[in-house]
């Protein structure tokens, strides 16, 4: 009788430990795979927006006592110090407690275009830069404004150091189709020790308007002028509406790369291609939400003219063949 009461009780203990077993799984689901593009890849796209915002730099966030200050490192190695009480309101009183943050920093040439940041003059002259960063402060639902001057250092990254390097900013704080760096006169100062191993950035002032964000650039504006100027014409065989195309010219053994706006028709017009440069023509566009590149090597001649043709992608294998150029 004990020996079937037991074997009673052990088929209970077990029927329940498989009932319990059965809902933990359960609730556990599995991630679906993610639906396949008209061409089989992974991903998929909207607008060649979408595409930007998906792969560009991420921003990052870091919060500081403003009564206080503090520094932050990057994960890029961009070194941020800001001192106690440097910001203030609205209202131009002095912010206590906590303040966020945002923060983007951008240093090769493959980030640069994934995240649609060109290297381009107001005037669309290409630029050598050291690097790029955005920074927004906020407290609370506000953003602020300095008080004080931080100090931004950025990394030589093992280059060597260039002491033709000046400040640039962006117009308004957004980075504008069409628009480019200018100079940062009146908003930044850059100062340069080569005994040091990076590119000292002081910005006494954010941009305004500051709910926008401040975009900052280390610049040589003189390397490109020891070229002479050409023009340049890039054309592409499809239709540039049937893709939404983007063309950029990755330039070789430099931390340069311009965007090339589209001119009349299918062709995208460069009046300041420096003759004699090797540089990849990068086009890349969204069709049916999957990705369409072309990587097209050059040498720059003069008055050149350049077909380039769209075919389907991954992005895994354009980001591949991008990074390859930095």
């Amino acid at each position: 009788m004990n020996t079937l009461f037991r074997k009673i009780v052990c088929a209970a203990i077990i029927a329940i430990i498989t009932i319990l077993f059965g809902c933990e799984k359960k609730a556990t689901p599995q991630p679906s795979p993610s639906p396949s593009s008209p061409s089989g890849n992974s991903d998929s796209y909207s607008s060649m927006a979408d595409f930007f915002a998906k792969n560009g730099v991420a921003m990052q966030s870091y919060t500081i006592n403003a009564g206080t200050g503090g520094s932050f490192t990057t994960p890029q190695g961009t070194v941020v110090t800001i001192p106690a009480n440097a910001f203030m309101n609205g209202s131009y009183h002095l912010i206590t407690g906590n303040v966020t943050i945002n923060f983007k920093d951008i240093y090769k040439k493959s980030d640069m275009l994934l995240s649609n940041m060109p290297t381009n003059m107001v005037n669309g002259a290409p630029l050598k830069s050291a690097g790029e960063f955005f920074i927004k402060a906020v407290h609370g639902n506000d953003t602020v404004q300095l008080t004080q001057k931080i100090t931004i250092k950025q990394p030589f990254n093992s280059l060597p150091a260039d002491t033709m390097m000046k400040p640039f900013v962006q117009n308004n704080g957004v980075f504008i189709a069409g628009q480019g760096w200018v100079p940062a006169d009146t908003l930044a100062t850059v100062s340069r020790d080569l005994s040091l191993s990076d590119y000292v950035f002081s910005l006494y002032s954010l941009q305004s308007p500051v709910d926008s964000g401040t975009w900052c650039n280390s610049d040589n504006s003189y390397f490109f002028s020891a070229f002479p100027q050409t023009s340049l014409t890039l054309q592409e065989t499809d239709s540039v509406s049937k893709y939404n195309t983007y063309v950029f010219l990755v330039f070789k053994g430099l931390n340069s790369m311009v965007h090339v706006y589209n001119g009349s028709g299918n062709t995208f017009p460069y009046a300041y291609a420096p003759q004699g440069l090797d540089c990849t023509v990068v086009a890349v566009g969204v069709k049916g939400g999957t990705v369409y590149s072309s990587f097209t090597p050059i040498t720059i001649g003069s008055n050149q003219t350049v077909n380039f043709s769209m075919s389907a992608t991954t992005t895994a294998d354009f980001e591949a063949a991008l990074a390859a150029l930095n």
